[in-house]
């Protein structure tokens, strides 16, 4: 049971940069061209697992044509399409908006997990999956109704419900079985294939791009994106998904908008209504439902490539 809790406090952490990741993009998406930002975001923290990959833990591992189709997918999906339509979108739409389409989230990681790796619903995560949608229902219904984005935003709003859907496909990837390997040489190898697809349309921004304008607010921003959301974040979901399935991570998915709307009202000024708190209410609540008594490991998918994986990370 130990070992499930600390799954979830990783899943927990790792959802949550995510959310504050729509806030740090919106203050750099008027200041650094989409593909440069992302970019850049990447070789940050594509630097620090490369020493803690190679470096200091030496890991290697020789990889077959399935595991390197899966990592490809992962970092095209949650990587490349995950963070170019960010930018994209957050251009068009709110931070607030933003997280709160994220809402989607695991319905998708759930209905891919369906389809893709035949999963089956949990009572739990049946019931918690439903307080999760009541409560991003509410948040949602609330922008769109009262604030009136829906006209103004309606293009942004689907480019981030197009990221959302990526970063679904890469959670349900997360669980194909693999060649066994510690998260942090997975996660070393996806930011790798994702920097490398970036690199010819960074160029190109890069070309054009003042950078002695660069403000030290974006320095900090890209900075913080690549420690965090492309680092820490990333290790950290690797390691809780390989203990749990792909729908019971989906209902972490949510803490997303919970800490999108929380940080866009701290950093961005963005207000924060009586429903937000109602909806941020129903959706820890479908958290902790959903989390209770989960399947036992001997159920999970792949849980005995996965179980090696853990026990890696464990080892550094």
């Amino acid at each position: 049971m130990g070992e499930k809790l600390s799954a979830y406090l990783d899943l927990t952490v790792a959802m949550a940069i995510a959310g504050s990741a729509v806030v740090v993009s919106k203050m750099m998406v008027t200041r650094v061209p989409v593909f440069l930002a992302t970019e850049l975001g990447i070789a940050i923290g594509l630097i620090l697992l490369l020493l803690v990959t190679f470096v200091i833990k030496k890991e290697h591992h020789r990889l077959d044509k399935i595991t390197m189709a899966v990592l490809l997918g992962q970092a095209l999906a949650g990587i490349v399409l995950y963070r170019v339509f960010i930018f994209w979108g957050l251009q068009l739409t709110s931070a607030a908006n933003s997280g709160l389409i994220s809402s989607s989230g695991p319905a998708i990681v759930v209905i891919l997990a369906f389809f893709i790796l035949k999963e089956k619903l949990s009572k739990n995560n049946a019931i918690g999956l439903i307080f999760v949608i009541v409560g991003l229902l509410c948040i949602n219904l609330y922008s769109y109704l009262v604030e009136g984005t829906l006209n103004s935003s309606v293009l942004g709003n689907f480019l981030i419900l197009i990221a959302v859907t990526g970063e679904g496909l890469f959670s349900v990837l997360s669980k194909i079985k693999c060649i066994p390997m510690s998260p942090v040489y997975r996660t070393t190898l996806v930011a790798g294939l994702a920097f490398i697809c970036l690199l010819p349309l960074a160029i190109a921004d890069a070309w054009v791009y003042p950078f002695a304008e660069m403000s030290l607010q974006t320095i900090m921003c890209i900075g913080y994106y690549g420690i965090f959301v492309s680092f820490i974040s990333y290790v950290l979901w690797f390691r809780g998904i390989a203990r749990i399935t792909a729908s019971s991570a989906a209902i972490f998915i949510s803490v997303v908008p919970v800490s999108s709307i929380v940080l866009a009202a701290i950093l961005l000024n963005e207000k924060i209504q009586l429903c937000h708190f109602l909806g941020m209410s129903l959706i820890i609540s479908g958290i902790l439902i959903a989390t209770k008594n989960p399947e036992s490991p001997s159920k999970i998918t792949g849980s005995e490539s996965n179980k090696i994986t853990v026990e890696n990370f464990k080892s550094e």
